[in-house]
C-alpha cells in the first residue's frame, strides 16, 4: 500500500528545506513557458495538415446534411438523399473523435523531454539532498523524437480502446434512433462512454509513472517503460486513484485563484509528493542514469552527440572520480565513524556520524535519520539504531525489527544493544540492504 500521508509530509518537509520551494517555482515557470511555446508553435503545423486532411470533409458533410434537412423541410418529405443524412452525421462525429485524439496525443507527445527534464530535477533533490540547476530542463531536447516515441506509445497505449468504444457507441446510439428505440439509444450512450472514460482512467493510472520511469532510466524503450510500470502499479490502482483524488481540492483552488496557488505552492508540492511515491512504488533507490538514445544508431531520429561534449563529460567523470577519493581518503585518515552503503538502496552512499549519537535507520520518515523506501518491504519503520561510543571505539547497534539485523549471516538478538568492531557489515532485513560500520 502507498503511504501517501508519510510521502507528503515528505514532500513538505523537502519544500521548506534550503529555499528548494522558490527554486521549484522558477523551474516549473520556465517548464511553462518553453513547454507552450513548443507545443504552440509545432501544433500550428500540425493543425494546418489536420485542417487540409479533415477540414475539406467535414465542410462538405456539413453542407451536404443542410441541403438534404433544407430539400426535407420544403417538399414535405425525405429525399433519396436525405436517407444519408444520419450516416453523414456519424461520418462527421467519428472524425471528430479522432481528431481530437490525435491532437491530444500530438501535443502529450511535443511536451515529452521538456515532462523528462522536469521530473529528473525532482528526482536529482530527492537522490542527492540538493538541486540541479533550472536549466537542465534543456538537457533531453537533443533527443526530442526519443521521448516524443515513447509518449505517443504511451498515449495510444491508454486511448486505443476506448476511442473504438466511443466510435462503437457514437455508431449503436445512431443505428437505435434511427429505429425509434429512443430509450435503448441512450442507454448505450452512457454505458459505452461510461466504459470508455473508466478503461481510460484505469489505463492512466496503470502507466502513471511512465515519465518518471524515463527520467530514471532515459535509455529505455517504449516497450520497456511499460513493462516496468504495470509490474510497479500492479495491485496499486486503487492507491494511485486515491493519491490523485487527495488533490482534487488543491486543483479546484488553484483554478479559482486563476493559476496562481498551482505554481507558486501546489505543482511544487505535488510533483515532488509524485517523485516519494514513484521511488516507493519503485521499491528501490532513484538511479538517474545518463541521457543517451534508445533508438538504433543512424536511424536520423535523435541528435548525435558531439565528440567534443563526449570527452568533456568523460574529463569531468574523473575529475569527481578522483575527488570522491580524495574525500574518503582524507574521511579515512581522520578516522571518522560514518555509515557506508554496500548494496541496495544506498549503495556508495556515506553517512558520517557523530559520536555518541544514536542514528535510527528505518522506513519511518519521522523516527529514522536514515531513511528507507515504503517499498523496501523487509526494512521495518523502525528497523535498528546504531550509535558510536567514543571510549570504545566501537559501534553499538540495537535491533527492532521483525525481519532482522544480521551479521555473517547471523541475526542479532531483539532489542539488545550489541557492540561490534569497526569494519562491520551488517544486512537489514535479508542481503538487499547492506551498511558498513567504518
Amino acid at each position: 500500500m502507498v503511504n501517501r500521508v508519510a510521502d507528503k509530509e515528505s514532500a513538505k518537509s523537502i519544500l521548506k528545506h534550503n529555499g528548494n520551494q522558490a527554486a521549484m517555482i522558477g523551474m516549473e515557470i520556465l517548464y511553462t513557458i518553453i513547454s507552450a511555446l513548443t507545443v504552440t508553435t509545432m501544433m500550428a503545423a500540425f493543425s494546418a495538415a489536420a485542417v487540409s486532411i479533415y477540414g475539406t470533409t467535414l465542410v462538405s458533410l456539413v453542407v451536404s446534411f443542410i441541403n438534404d434537412l433544407s430539400r426535407a423541410s420544403i417538399w414535405g418529405y425525405y429525399s433519396p438523399s436525405t436517407l444519408f443524412s444520419p450516416f453523414k452525421f456519424i461520418l462527421m462525429a467519428l472524425l471528430f473523435v479522432l481528431l481530437v485524439a490525435a491532437t491530444g496525443i500530438v501535443t502529450e507527445m511535443l511536451k515529452a523531454p521538456f515532462e523528462v527534464a522536469r521530473y529528473r530535477y525532482y528526482l536529482y533533490l530527492r537522490k542527492n539532498g540538493t538541486r540541479t540547476s533550472a536549466s537542465s530542463i534543456f538537457e533531453s531536447f537533443d533527443f526530442f523524437v526519443q521521448f516524443a516515441i515513447v509518449t505517443g506509445t504511451r498515449e495510444i497505449v491508454i486511448q486505443w480502446l476506448p476511442i473504438v468504444i466511443a466510435v462503437a457507441t457514437v455508431i449503436l446510439t445512431f443505428v437505435f434512433l434511427l429505429s425509434g428505440v429512443i430509450w435503448l439509444a441512450v442507454l448505450i450512450l452512457m454505458v459505452g462512454m461510461i466504459a470508455a472514460a473508466v478503461i481510460s482512467i484505469y489505463r492512466r493510472l496503470q502507466l502513471w509513472p511512465m515519465a518518471w520511469v524515463q527520467a530514471d532510466h532515459p535509455q529505455l524503450s517504449a516497450q520497456q517503460v511499460i513493462a516496468r510500470c504495470k509490474e510497479m502499479t500492479a495491485g496499486h490502482i486503487g492507491d494511485l486513484l486515491i493519491f490523485e483524488l487527495s488533490y482534487l481540492g488543491w486543483w479546484l483552488l488553484n483554478n479559482i485563484t486563476g493559476g496562481i496557488v498551482g505554481l507558486l505552492y501546489v505543482t511544487p508540492y505535488y510533483n515532488m509528493t509524485k517523485a516519494l511515491v514513484f521511488e516507493e512504488l519503485k521499491g528501490r533507490a532513484i538511479a538517474l542514469d545518463g541521457i543517451q538514445s534508445s533508438i538504433a544508431e543512424g536511424s536520423g531520429l535523435t541528435i548525435a552527440i558531439k565528440p567534443e561534449d563526449v570527452a568533456e563529460k568523460i574529463n569531468n567523470l574523473g575529475n569527481k572520480i578522483e575527488q570522491e577519493k580524495k574525500q574518503r581518503q582524507s574521511a579515512a585518515q581522520k578516522n571518522e565513524p560514518a555509515i557506508l552503503g554496500i548494496s541496495g538502496m544506498y549503495a556508495g552512499s556515506n553517512f558520517p556520524l557523530t559520536p555518541d549519537q544514536p542514528v535510527i535507520l528505518g522506513r519511518d520518515s519521522a523516527a529514522a535519520q536514515i531513511v528507507f523506501s515504503q517499498g523496501a518491504q523487509k526494512i521495518s519503520r523502525r528497523h535498528c539504531e546504531v550509535m558510536f561510543n567514543s571510549q570504545t571505539q566501537q559501534y553499538r547497534v540495537t535491533d527492532f525489527s521483525s525481519n532482522g539485523t544480521y551479521v555473517n549471516g547471523s541475526r542479532l538478538p531483539a532489542n539488545a544493544p550489541v557492540k561490534l568492531a569497526r569494519g562491520t557489515e551488517i544486512s537489514l532485513g535479508d542481503s538487499n540492504n547492506i551498511m558498513k560500520l567504518l
